[in-house]
């Protein structure tokens, strides 16, 4: 009753442009505006700065809250407070520095809002934020403005707003708080959807559904009556609202605890927008009512098909896929402690893989490639999301979650906005991940101390030593006595431990070399001209000179300068030394040359921002990821429409939405994926990513016919498909005969509704659909059948055809079957079968790699191996240092103890020498199972002789050879394991292919 009274409040009276006024966040428009009082707020916040972030702490449960003040709706200013708080360990949120500590901290009772974003970074118009005492100004778009200010009509609230709550530049706090979504959105009290300004189409369609539809006493009233067409017609213009395309909002309205939908002043419940969304897709979807409906009214029925495909709206698939994600189940108080993970008891279930939901959900678009898979991990039953420095870092709850993960269903899934977006689709840590800062420790013996800097005592070259470093010189460090310790400088940067590193170069020249200069000097001349020669900052110092001609003399505290000049007049001088060390001269002339090249007018790249190179280096997405243009349906203008409505723009994918026991076909048979020959390889030097799977290669494609355009079926494919008659001319009275099986079958894919096996009466309804096609036209007009032939049966036919043949061409092999594949292929793309495939792939060969593309093809794998190893070996060193410390003569003992008992224990049971026993058995069962391995690979040989030499030569073949992937094919009588029989009958060898 109270949002009722609430409803019948609101001030439908104001004028939507005065209630559609925001501030604008740039001062310079105050001369284009006509308010006098709107033009001075906005000379008055021209002083006012723009809100910045500060960095929340790691691995906390932290987010920001907005508390929005309330106002009227004739004020375009929105004043709102920003503050920090925190989870505590029953979910329940704090505000950061309120604790006390004689009072129970107050928990913060929040609302999630969920929107269609708009263009935050350039948005136009402004909110004031309060932080801290001091009034900032925050961009934001029209979209969010207007909803902050409906918002703010009735009271004051607490908000959690997506684009203003996190920090969208800095990609380790968006990876860390998308995350934490979902437990923003469940802790919530409810999520507020903002589907937008009210219009009269979304007036009429909420007060349809809230005096109308949900009176289920009078439902079939509105199917029939004329004058309800115009309500269906408001009710599916709010059901395209760019809000039912978002692909956050399916999270969002799933793990909210209830939801209220607003619409300018209009709000209705989510429950009841369901249930409505519900029965409209039902009736049409099963009986097509209301489209029939729409045919009665004068000002639609010259549209016959307003409602088709709504059953793929998006509105219908966040209906359908809200009621099936999750399944509510019953926990006792008791059961509500922390699991091992941390998790806390969950009162319900995920039963959707991530796979299914990723799929099924093409529909939905998002803002930034990797939110393609992000926005739907924490709903998926097999992912768990986590931060990049929650990995790193170690916090319990992922070290537990890597000790469980594998007796888990729900593995870890790292979200990480700062990879590239192929590289973001791995479950595993980043290699690119952020480390915290590496300390640095400094260790130098004593005695190479003592030989720097001859003349002074050992403080003074460690003072020295410590500026050359840019280390604190007045800190002081214990100096050992003896030559042969250690002075350790701890605590040093990576810049610091460089700068040592560099004054690491010594000269070492043998006495017997030194006495060949300056004949007529004795040694300590000579090597005083030598350290003039190579401009040693002190050519004067003195240097102990052996009287062994074999030894050396050692000239320490050397720079990069000494070295070359020294290796520039020693008779071993290397030209890769100049490369390493360049002489001043050549500083001069490289220093010269960039002053002449900032001179010169600047180049269009030069203009390049980093973030714009950055991408701009980012490899192109493999062939063998789907792009969402190959989605089946999408929302675009219609002819004879002023609006846009949802329509078929490819056919539906052959191997089907995956579902737990179920697949559409089954190619492979029982064929599994190889996972020891499936690797994925990220080569930036070479551009391209590579994917190698094992399968074999089936038949070549000899003709492709014509694309079937808009699901017409081209006349040339009767011709390929042995069926010329069907084209030409008949006499009244002539039967057609009947279709080709192989072809019907062809043209659904041999699979009829809902992808079970085809009804016999489709051969009929083919026949049916050819004769009264059209064909003389050039094609079948499957469309004109389905809407004007009334005939259910053919309609239902011609949907299936449409479903398989839209945008597909029909291909004829080398060894004459008929299959369906798509529009790109060509004659001589090949048809293989890759195992774990459930349909054959259609591939393209390439050019033949060369040498040097084979050559830094291994250099790149040896490097990623390489950062693998390196990644590992540190893992499991600091698994080793933390087993050691926690190591001690107790546990040896135990251990100890342990192993004598077991010892006796098995005397007992095998009395007598039982060691020498239990190596007897397992020598004669090594030797027992080598025979018979040695036995049956003798019988294999001689059965598969000519397959194994096929098979040498293809594994010759195939490093040299990748491919292309173009899309998923129909080859028909090849669909159900027959292609998998065939191979193994014909010997044909298996290949690696490498697909890019």
């Amino acid at each position: 009753m109270s949002q009722r009274r609430a409803y019948d409040a609101l001030p439908y009276n104001i004028p939507k442009h005065i209630r559609s006024k925001l501030l604008p966040f740039d001062a310079k428009a105050a001369d284009r505006l006509d308010d006098v009082h709107l033009q001075s707020r906005l000379l008055e916040q021209a002083n006012i700065p723009e809100f910045k972030y500060q960095d929340l702490p790691r691995n906390k449960k932290v987010i920001r809250i907005l508390r929005l003040w309330p106002g009227v709706l004739e004020n375009p200013q929105i004043d709102c407070e920003m503050f920090e708080a925190e989870f505590d360990k029953d979910d329940r949120l704090l505000r950061l520095g309120e604790e006390t500590p004689n009072t129970e901290p107050i928990s913060i009772k929040y609302e999630a809002l969920s929107w269609r974003w708009g263009d935050e970074k350039n948005g136009k118009y402004a909110v004031m934020i309060h932080k801290d005492g001091k009034l900032h100004r925050k961009r934001v778009s029209e979209t969010l403005g207007l909803a902050l200010k409906y918002l703010r009509f009735e009271e004051e609230r607490f908000l959690w707003i997506d684009a203003i709550c996190i920090n969208q530049e800095n990609d380790d706090e968006r990876s860390s708080q998308v995350a934490m979504m979902s437990l923003v959105y469940a802790a919530a009290t409810k999520a507020c959807v903002w589907l937008g300004e009210d219009d009269e189409e979304s007036t009429v369609a909420i007060k349809f559904i809230r005096e109308d539809i949900n009176q289920l006493k009078n439902f079939d009233s509105l199917c029939k009556d004329q004058k309800h067409a115009s309500k269906w017609r408001s009710l599916l213009m709010l059901m395209q609202r760019p809000w039912f395309s978002r692909r956050w909002v399916v999270q969002e309205i799933v793990l909210a605890k209830n939801a209220l939908v607003y619409c300018g002043p209009d709000k209705i419940e989510w429950k009841e927008l369901a249930i409505a969304v519900e029965l409209f897709v039902e009736v049409e979807t099963a009986t097509h009512r209301l489209s029939e409906l729409m045919k009665k009214d004068d000002k639609f029925s010259v549209i016959p098909n307003w409602f088709e495909h709504i059953s793929e709206l998006g509105a219908s698939l966040l209906v359908n896929a809200t009621a099936r994600v999750y399944r509510s189940r019953e926990i006792e108080e008791t059961d509500r402690s922390d699991g091992i993970l941390g998790i806390k008891g969950a009162s319900r279930r995920s039963l959707l893989s991530l796979e299914y939901l990723v799929t099924s959900l093409s529909i939905f678009d998002c803002g930034r490639p990797h939110d393609s898979v992000y926005a739907l991990v924490a709903i998926a039953r097999d992912a768990r999301p986590f931060a990049p420095s929650a990995l790193i870092e170690k916090t319990p709850k992922t070290l537990a979650s890597e000790l469980c993960e594998h007796f888990l269903e729900q593995k870890s899934y790292i979200l990480d906005y700062s990879s590239p977006y192929p590289d973001s689709q791995k479950r595993k840590a980043p290699a690119q991940a952020t480390k915290p800062e590496r300390q640095y420790k400094i260790r130098i013996k004593v005695q190479d101390l003592r030989k720097r800097l001859v003349g002074t005592d050992d403080k003074q070259k460690l003072i020295e030593l410590l500026k050359e470093i840019k280390y604190n010189p007045g800190q002081e460090f214990d100096i050992p006595n003896d030559s042969e310790d250690f002075v350790e400088i701890g605590n040093c940067t990576r810049e610091q431990y460089y700068e040592y590193a560099k004054t690491l170069f010594v000269i070492r020249i043998k006495v017997r070399e030194l006495r060949k200069r300056l004949v007529g000097a004795d040694d300590k001349q000579k090597l005083v001209a030598l350290l003039k020669e190579i401009k040693y900052p002190k050519p004067t110092q003195e240097f102990e000179i052996p009287d062994s001609p074999e030894e050396c003399v050692e000239i320490w505290n050397c720079g990069r300068e000494q070295y070359y000049e020294y290796a520039k007049i020693n008779a071993a001088y290397d030209p890769m030394i100049e490369e390493w060390f360049p002489s001043k001269e050549k500083k001069i002339e490289e220093e010269k040359n960039k002053v002449d090249k900032e001179e010169e007018p600047p180049r269009k790249r030069q203009k390049v921002s980093s973030k714009k190179t950055r991408k701009a280096r980012e490899l192109a997405l493999p062939s063998w990821v789907v792009r969402i243009t190959a989605a089946p349906f999408d929302i675009f203008p219609h002819p004879g429409m002023d609006m846009v409505k949802m329509g078929r723009k490819n056919a539906d994918p052959l191997v089907g939405i995956p579902q737990d026991g179920h697949r559409n076909y089954n190619a492979g048979q029982t064929k599994k994926l190889d996972l020891k020959t499936l690797k994925f390889r990220r080569r930036p030097r070479c551009h391209h990513y590579s994917l190698y799977v094992k399968g074999f290669w089936l038949d070549t494609v000899e003709s492709v016919a014509q694309a079937s355009q808009g699901g017409a079926i081209p006349g040339e494919w009767l011709d390929m498909a042995g069926w010329p008659e069907a084209r030409r001319p008949r006499r009244p009275g002539e039967v057609l005969s009947d279709p080709p099986p192989e072809f019907w079958r062809t043209l659904v894919a041999d699979r009829g509704m809902y992808d079970r096996n085809p009804p016999y009466y489709y051969a009929r309804a083919c026949k049916e659909t050819i004769a009264k096609g059209g064909l003389q036209s050039g094609a079948v007009d499957t469309t004109a059948l389905m809407y004007n032939e009334r005939n259910s049966i053919v309609a239902e036919f011609c949907r299936r055809v449409q479903a398989v043949i839209w945008n597909r061409a029909l291909i004829k092999t080398e060894k004459g079957r008929l299959g369906l594949a798509s529009n790109m292929v060509q004659k001589g793309d090949m048809i293989c079968i890759i195992y774990g495939c459930t349909v054959p792939l259609i591939l393209r060969k390439k050019e033949y790699k060369s040498m040097q593309e084979r050559r830094l093809e291994k250099f790149e794998d040896g490097v990623e191996s390489m950062k693998k190893l390196v990644r590992k070996c540190e893992k499991n060193r600091a698994k080793r240092a933390d087993w050691e410390r926690k190591k001690d003569a107790a546990f040896r003992v135990i251990q100890k103890q342990t192993r004598e008992v077991n010892r006796r224990l098995v005397e007992m049971e095998y009395p007598g020498d039982y060691e020498s026993k239990g190596c007897e058995s397992e020598d004669y069962e090594s030797e027992e199972y080598e025979s018979e391995d040695l036995t049956d690979d003798e019988k294999t040989a001689k059965q598969e002789g000519k397959k194994k030499v096929k098979q040498e030569k293809a594994e010759k073949r195939d490093p040299y050879r990748h491919y292309e992937f173009l899309g998923e094919s129909y080859i028909h009588g090849m669909m159900d394991g027959e292609a998998v029989r065939q191979n193994f009958y014909k010997l044909k060898p298996d290949h690696l292919f490498e697909i890019r």
